[in-house]
């Protein structure tokens, strides 16, 4: 809701509501998975959702983690 009590309405792929657009400029790590997960770039949270819809674009799929969180780390424990 913006400031006229209005509902703001983004459009996007994701599947999760937005961040607050303070996070936009927050670090994170995006990650493809190949025998694991790997990490191919550390960037803002704003520059991360632009990376991940051109790689749906493409038919490829990148996952956005914390960069104090390795998903490597906890994916194992699943298989």
């Amino acid at each position: 809701m913006d400031s006229t009590g209005k509902v703001q309405i983004v459009d996007s792929s994701w599947y999760l509501p937005l961040p607050l657009k303070e996070y936009a400029m927050s670090r994170v790590t995006v990650y493809f998975y190949s025998d694991g997960w790997v990490p191919i770039k550390y960037c803002s949270l704003q520059k991360a959702i632009l990376l991940s819809d051109k790689a749906k674009l493409e038919g490829k799929e990148i996952l956005v983690f914390p960069p104090d969180l390795d998903p490597n780390n906890f994916s194992n424990s699943f298989n």
